[in-house]
């Protein structure tokens, strides 16, 4: 049955290796949603954890932002009650992401700020820059837009520093997408037009960028990375007064978008931009298209921040056509909106604290089970009369430290075999409970005088053994001297009158080449010479 079992669980790691290769979203959830099964049969918590992120990672990447929200969440408490910090990191990552998608802007940046923690108790300099990243892209979402400039601007210094080109191309799109929602959103709420200082600043750090790095030709797989920086750039110019110089980007962007399938995230910022070009050369049912564009493909995701912003975009062009109805009804379809994503947000967090609930009550039964296997397995090595560990202990830890012993070239180990002396006659003169409880003092005198790191057991019926580590031949005799001296001295007719109890004692050194069966017959055979010799001194 073992065996089974660890094939089944080295073919679940397998496929889960290889679906966390596939550059295809859907290839891997394919490959790795029976491994999931498997790992939910078996209760194999971690592998169940690991493959609900990746399962999260896929739906994120093909923008189904409800299924990977759901997914990351049932993921951490797992990896949580397993300690796996880089994958809880991991799901955390997605959580943000998914949570800014469907406007749960808080619950973003509960994550985002523990994610950002456990990278940083990683020591790994990418980890913490992503996790910097995804903060300040929560914040943005939330419309902290000063904290969240400062946490994009820490990323992009740390991907400067130690991290790959494309990463630091990466925290400039990602800047530059966020810097064109805020702008969106300001002009919203102010009634103004907004500073361009900060997409001037990006726009110069990416011509920079452009001059040393050629990320087409260096990273081909990346296109869509490039596409999403010159929709920024033609938002940018659009808004700078360079109308054609924007609607000739745009133009070209939209070319290569045609000829390829991407995300609808991507598209729905191409709508942006096409509303905002479509308003600056007064095309109003051209903007009201591409806003109304923006909602449909932000819905049909999940993506409710993106339908916010189509939202306020589509009054926005209304209003400047005088259309106070409409633009006063999409303002209504916003708070709406906004309403039921605050009642589903709260709604999602009774179903996690359910789930904490029920992973917590899983981790008490495992712990309580945990104990009693401890308590077994103490049991199983301890000695039931005197309480000290049991010949099976003993040979566990004897056999480990004759092996790290015999790694080193021997003679750093001893071993002391006792014998109570006629302990027959105790038993015969004294009575068996007497017997008993002497076992039990002599256990004590042992434990009492070895040092921390040695171990005393007991054999059988009157025979203990010392193992005394790192020890030399004459500390082990001083400490074998010590524990006939007590057992000697001991008030035994305490117990029972006339009771007087003694000991013999064989003390052996291990040599190399010994086996633990060798070095206890060398004992056995030191204790049995030292009992000859007690009688030959008695007679």
């Amino acid at each position: 049955m073992q065996a089974t079992g660890a094939w089944q669980l080295g073919s679940d790691e397998e496929r889960l290796a290889l679906a966390m290769r596939q550059q295809d979203p859907r290839a891997a959830k394919k490959m790795a949603l029976p491994v999931l099964q498997s790992a939910a049969a078996r209760a194999d918590r971690h592998l169940e954890g690991r493959v609900l992120t990746l399962l999260s990672q896929c739906e994120s990447l093909l923008d189904n932002s409800v299924h990977s929200y759901e997914l990351s969440l049932r993921a951490l408490p797992l990896l949580q009650s397993v300690g796996d910090f880089r994958e809880e990191s991991k799901a955390l990552a997605v959580l943000c992401r998914a949570s800014s998608a469907l406007g749960r802007n808080e619950q973003a940046i509960e994550a985002a700020l523990l994610g950002l923690e456990l990278a940083r108790r990683s020591g790994d300099a990418a980890e913490r820059t992503d996790a910097q990243s995804q903060l300040g892209k929560a914040l943005f979402h939330a419309g902290c837009f000063d904290a969240a400039r400062q946490h994009l601007r820490e990323a992009r210094s740390q991907a400067q520093v130690g991290s790959s080109v494309l990463e630091v191309f990466t925290s400039i799109v990602v800047e530059g997408v966020c810097e064109v929602m805020r702008y969106i959103t300001e002009r919203h709420e102010t009634g103004r037009i907004p500073s361009l200082h900060n997409l001037l600043v990006l726009l110069e750090l990416h011509a920079d960028f452009e001059r040393r790095h050629d990320i087409a030709r260096t990273h081909p797989r990346e296109q869509p990375l490039q596409a999403t920086w010159r929709l920024v750039s033609s938002a940018a110019h659009c808004w700078m007064g360079g109308v054609e110089e924007a609607c000739s980007e745009l133009e070209a962007v939209r070319r290569w978008l045609d000829g390829h399938e991407l995300a609808p995230s991507t598209r729905s910022l191409e709508a942006l931009v096409v509303c905002e070009v479509a308003q600056a050369q007064g095309d109003w049912s051209g903007a009201q298209r591409a806003a109304a564009r923006m909602i449909e493909l932000a819905e049909r995701t999940g993506r409710e921040q993106t339908a916010l912003v189509g939202h306020l975009m589509l009054s926005r062009v209304y209003e400047m056509q005088g259309k106070a109805h409409l633009a006063l009804a999409q303002l209504k379809h916003l708070a709406a909106k906004e309403r039921r994503i605050r009642s589903e947000s709260l709604a999602s967090r009774s179903t996690v604290v359910s789930w904490q609930l029920e992973m917590r009550r899983s981790e008490e039964s495992r712990r309580a089970l945990q104990v009693s296997a401890q308590q077994l397995e103490r049991l199983a090595l301890e000695d039931p009369m005197t309480g000290i560990a049991n010949r099976r202990c003993f040979e566990q830890v004897a056999a480990q430290s004759l092996r790290t012993d015999q790694d080193l070239g021997g003679r750093r180990l001893c071993l002391a075999l006792i014998d109570v002396d006629r302990f027959k006659q105790v038993n015969d003169g004294h009575g068996h409970l007497v017997g008993d409880k002497v076992l039990q003092v002599i256990a004590a005198l042992l434990t009492e005088h070895i040092r921390a790191n040695d171990l005393a057991a007991r054999l059988a019926g009157d025979e203990f053994v010392l193992l005394l580590q790192q020890t030399d031949p004459t500390t082990a005799g001083e400490i074998c001297e010590r524990v006939r001296r007590a057992v000697a001295d001991h008030r035994w007719s305490d117990l029972s009158a006339g009771l007087s109890v003694t000991v013999s004692l064989g003390v052996v050194q291990s040599q190399p080449g010994d086996t633990l069966e060798t070095l206890l017959h060398r004992g056995d055979v030191a204790m049995y010479r030292h009992k000859a010799e007690l009688r030959r001194e008695a007679a």
